[in-house]
C-alpha cells in the first residue's frame, strides 16, 4: 500500500487510520473476520496513490477520511467485482 515516496500522499495516515478503524496491525485479522491489513511498496498504480485494495477492489486517491466508507461498504453486505 505504500513506498518511500507515497508517505507524502499519506499514505502512511491511510494506513494508521485502517490499523485504527479495524482495531489491528498489520498481519493480523479483525475481530468480525473480515479484514487482515497488509502493507505492500506497489500495486502498480502510482498514480492513484495511495491505494487500499479490497477483496481485489482498487480505490485509488484514498484519503483518511474514506476509510471508514470504504470499510462500511463490505461490513454492509460487501460487493464483489
Amino acid at each position: 500500500m505504500y513506498g518511500n515516496s507515497l508517505f507524502c500522499k499519506g499514505a502512511d495516515k491511510v494506513l494508521e487510520e485502517l490499523r485504527k478503524e479495524l482495531n489491528i496491525t498489520e498481519g493480523n485479522m479483525s475481530s468480525d473476520g473480515m479484514f487482515t491489513v497488509d502493507s505492500l511498496r506497489c500495486v502498480g498504480a502510482c498514480g492513484l496513490a495511495p491505494v487500499v485494495m479490497v477483496d481485489g477492489k482498487v480505490y485509488g486517491r484514498v484519503k483518511v477520511e474514506d476509510v471508514k466508507a470504504i470499510l462500511d461498504e463490505y461490513r454492509e453486505g460487501g460487493t464483489t467485482q
